[in-house]
């Protein structure tokens, strides 16, 4: 198997497996972010994109999409599950609201940023746990109001404390919603957690959208009980984990 940088000219003439994931030229950033291209016989098998994580401090992250034909020989071990995502915002009916919800807008920038960094360390703890500082790169966009959809984010607030949230940015369609306890332990926080996500649906209702994307994972306790009343669509996939030993990244999204 030969490889080589990913050109521009390979990701316009792209075939529909190697599309699977958002290509870009190799360094299309800066020299910590490297696209690859692996060949077989000159045809290409598998393509590949690196950059370094500034929240997860121990990890690289990588995309992957491989032929079909050269799947599944057993190079990396799964560490999460992320289950199917799309969603219809009508079957917020089955979910019931709850008086400590309100506004992400109420709440202000710097508590929701606090909030968005508290969900994110925990429930990533036991798998890809965060590094110094990546509070900061987590929530890099979000002030502007151009990532995050303030207004239709919610957050449930217990004692002038955010216990829990609904996260929705707005940087995608359909939009993507994100939804958790800001800790392990929260008291009663999956009827939290789904109070907050009917507000957050409610909100992009009354604008005339109708589907939604979570962006969640088996693990997450709160959260997965409230998404099962979705009957969500689209694929299950695996977050699996390279060993430095045998490749230059750690982490892979696949």
């Amino acid at each position: 198997m030969d490889f080589e940088p990913l050109s521009q000219g390979v990701i316009d003439a792209a075939p529909d497996w190697m599309r699977a994931i958002p290509l870009r030229a190799d360094g299309w950033r800066d020299e910590n972010t490297r696209s690859v291209l692996a060949t077989e016989a000159g045809a290409p098998v598998a393509v590949g994109m690196i950059w370094t994580s500034r929240v997860d401090g121990d990890r690289y992250w990588f995309e992957i999409a491989v032929d079909p034909a050269f799947r599944m020989r057993g190079h990396a071990r799964t560490i999460q599950i992320v289950p199917p995502a799309h969603i219809d915002v009508a079957a917020r009916s089955s979910l019931r609201p709850h008086p400590a919800v309100q506004s992400g807008a109420s709440a202000g920038w710097a508590d929701v940023r606090a909030a968005n960094a508290d969900v994110y360390e925990w429930t990533h703890a036991s798998w890809s746990p965060v590094g110094e500082g990546f509070a900061s790169a987590l929530n890099e966009g979000l002030e502007d109001d151009l990532d995050l959809d303030l207004e239709a984010t919610s957050v449930a607030v217990v004692k002038g404390r955010i216990v829990a949230n609904c996260m929705v940015y707005r940087d995608s369609l359909p939009p993507i919603v994100t939804a958790e306890t800001t800790q392990a332990d929260c008291p009663d926080g999956e009827r939290l957690v789904e109070g907050c996500v009917r507000r957050s649906l409610d909100v992009l209702a009354a604008r005339g959208v109708e589907r939604a994307e979570f962006d969640g994972h088996v693990t997450d306790p709160h959260f997965l009980p409230v998404w099962t009343r979705f009957a969500p669509t689209g694929g299950w996939f695996h977050l699996v984990e390279v060993d430095a030993a045998d490749s230059a990244a750690t982490t892979h999204h696949g």
